[in-house]
């Protein structure tokens, strides 16, 4: 996994320092982590003392406590820090490395977009976009040249399939939605 190598090179684990174990993944007091699914009811403490609820998917933030004993941690996310306990650490995942999909929205000031092997059903140019347009400062792209240019020239959507049209379909001449 890219994020444990990335965090073994960034934020080693120093004896002493308190841990937390959570389905084989370490957290660590100054790790990336993302919140990976909206949770309404989490609470926050904003730096201003105003409380508040509500955590969203993609939120980027730091670990700045742990309390190891008590399975809780502690991260910072801009100007609120939210705390989570043991039974809410599944909703957090280490973020040094992120997919396109789980950038979106966001910005970061170095963006590496490795292409070396991308599946077909990926090789679009708007997924190319959204990569390049993350980042603030430093964009680097290793890989195959040949690659970088099949997805630019590929300007092709990929298909979504909903019941869109079926909706439409039969209800399309209602005037009650």
């Amino acid at each position: 996994n890219l994020n444990n190598v990335l965090q073994s090179a960034l934020n080693p684990h120093k004896n002493g320092t308190p841990q937390l174990s959570f389905k084989g993944i370490y957290l660590r007091v100054g790790d990336k982590v993302m919140q990976i699914k909206n949770n309404y009811d989490l609470q926050f403490k904003r730096d201003n003392g105003e409380y508040g609820t509500g955590v969203f998917n993609g939120d980027v933030g730091f670990i700045t406590d742990i309390d190891p004993r008590g399975g809780i941690l502690k991260v910072q996310y801009d100007d609120r820090v939210v705390t989570y306990f043991n039974e809410e650490l599944g909703q957090l995942e280490l973020a040094y490395a992120v997919t396109v999909h789980k950038s979106q929205g966001s910005e970061y000031d170095c963006v590496v977009i490795p292409l070396f092997e991308v599946p077909s059903r990926l090789k679009y140019r708007n997924l190319l976009y959204t990569a390049v347009t993350r980042a603030k400062r430093l964009l680097v792209i290793v890989g195959d040249e040949g690659i970088w240019y099949e997805m630019a020239a590929n300007d092709k959507k990929t298909l979504r399939y909903t019941m869109l049209g079926r909706f439409l379909k039969e209800y399309g001449n209602e005037s009650t939605y």
